[in-house]
């Protein structure tokens, strides 16, 4: 594409050239000539510049948690979220990750005058951050087989899947008379888990049951409890065959659960409209929910709880049996609230274990029945958003907590900007807190 320099040396080569031909100077012929040619020249090396240029990028991350950054390298290892990123270690929200990114010539000729506008798509998008979400790069010469390296730090805004966006490159290399822009698609996906918060207690896990018990629950023991669908993975001696013969379809043997009591994540991912109307900003309560759901995961884990998941799956299909930390966090990574089933349906799908940690964004009443019958058969705690106190506003959640607490259900009710770990570690202090709110 010609620059405002291009139209002007065209400008003056013709304004050489009819004054030459007024005036049949032989030089005047010459300057024009030359100045067309600088243009032809100029259009010719351009169009080659940027066809060898490859970029690439380095993650490298700074925890902002090192005592968690420490445990969870222990215990994970090269997880399926480090081969992810490229690294050796988690990516949490609230990190600090280094970036370097590599701009290589592989072309013959040599790149020369390159300017690339670097767009991180994690990071914050305030005025603060905004020479890290748009930086700005030049490389005045870069020959064959050359490197030029860029680094720059951004702090992790958001969880979720990241894909940088093509990096756009430009030229306007030799004289400035044209410019070349090209668009290097190098997405390098990049997971970001949410924070996670480590609790040094919480009531519903510290209460010590007996370490086995027996409960009328399909798990893992040798009391047969029924019957249901062959799964895939079933062993085959759990198939009940007397069942086979009499409906001609595989069935397996269910047993009552006699393994050490566990803990069920019940994660409220309905479709909320004041949730889509407020999702560009990190601050909105299922923001909020999902960290509350993996510290509360990671320290049901580091007791030694076996640590199940329960959601609305027509958002995103949750991972079946016992949860590790990995499957946890790359699962609360990708989720967002776009479930169409209510909590109550949900509640009604699947047998809990003893305990049972339900995560409601929002106040939902027509849950209230669901969430009392299943305090009958497990210990429940809930753990209630209020957002009225967010910044997009909504409705109080103080009334439905207080519903939940006539139903002698646990009930810590979170509001923004607040240690919420506080309100989880300590069930006096939150009640008492509500109640002057």
């Amino acid at each position: 594409m010609p620059t405002k320099r291009a139209l002007a040396f065209l400008i003056v080569s013709v304004l050489l050239y009819l004054f030459a031909n007024q005036t049949q100077v032989g030089w005047i012929y010459i300057m024009s000539a030359i100045v067309a040619g600088v243009l032809a020249a100029s259009w010719w090396l351009n169009r080659r510049t940027l066809r060898g240029i490859t970029a690439s990028r380095v993650f490298s991350a700074q925890k902002q948690n090192t005592d968690i950054a420490k445990k969870n390298q222990r215990s994970s290892g090269n997880s399926a979220s480090s081969a992810f990123n490229g690294l050796d270690q988690d990516l949490h929200e609230g990190d600090e990750i280094n970036i370097q990114l590599t701009l290589r010539n592989t072309n013959r000729s040599t790149a020369s005058l390159v300017r690339a506008a670097e767009s991180c798509p994690f990071a914050a998008p305030s005025a603060e951050t905004l020479r890290a979400t748009s930086l700005q790069l030049f490389v005045p010469s870069l020959l064959q087989n050359q490197t030029a390296q860029f680094n720059y730090t951004v702090i992790a805004d958001r969880r979720g899947v990241h894909r940088f966006p093509p990096l756009k490159i430009s030229t306007r290399a030799p004289f400035g008379l044209f410019e070349r822009k090209r668009d290097l698609d190098q997405p390098t996906p990049i997971l970001i888990y949410p924070e996670v918060k480590k609790l040094r207690r919480l009531s519903l896990l510290d209460r010590q049951p007996a370490a086995q018990i027996v409960t009328q629950r399909a798990g893992i023991g040798t009391e047969i409890i029924g019957v249901r669908a062959y799964r895939v993975g079933d062993s085959p001696r759990h198939i009940h065959w007397r069942t086979v013969a009499r409906t001609n379809h595989l069935m397996s043997k269910e047993f009552a659960d006699e393994t050490h009591p566990g803990l069920t994540l019940v994660l409220d991912v309905f479709n909320q409209k004041s949730e889509i109307n407020i999702q560009k900003s990190k601050h909105t309560p299922f923001e909020y929910a999902v960290k509350i759901a993996a510290s509360i995961g990671d320290y049901a884990l580091r007791r030694a709880y076996p640590l199940h998941l329960l959601v609305d799956e027509s958002s995103l299909a949750a991972p079946s049996g016992a949860l590790n930390r990995i499957a946890l966090l790359e699962y609360l990574a990708r989720v967002q609230a776009e479930g169409k089933r209510s909590l109550a349906d949900v509640i009604h799908t699947r047998a809990t274990q003893t305990f049972v940690a339900v995560i409601m964004p929002y106040p939902d009443s027509t849950a209230l029945e669901s969430l009392s019958a299943l305090s009958r058969r497990a210990e429940v705690m809930v753990v209630l958003l209020d957002p009225e106190s967010f910044p997009g506003g909504g409705i109080t959640a103080r009334s439905f907590a207080d519903q939940l607490r006539a139903l002698e259900i646990d009930v810590r009710l979170i509001r923004y900007n607040e240690d919420w770990t506080h309100s989880l570690q300590d069930k006096k202090q939150n009640a008492e807190y509500a109640a002057v709110r």
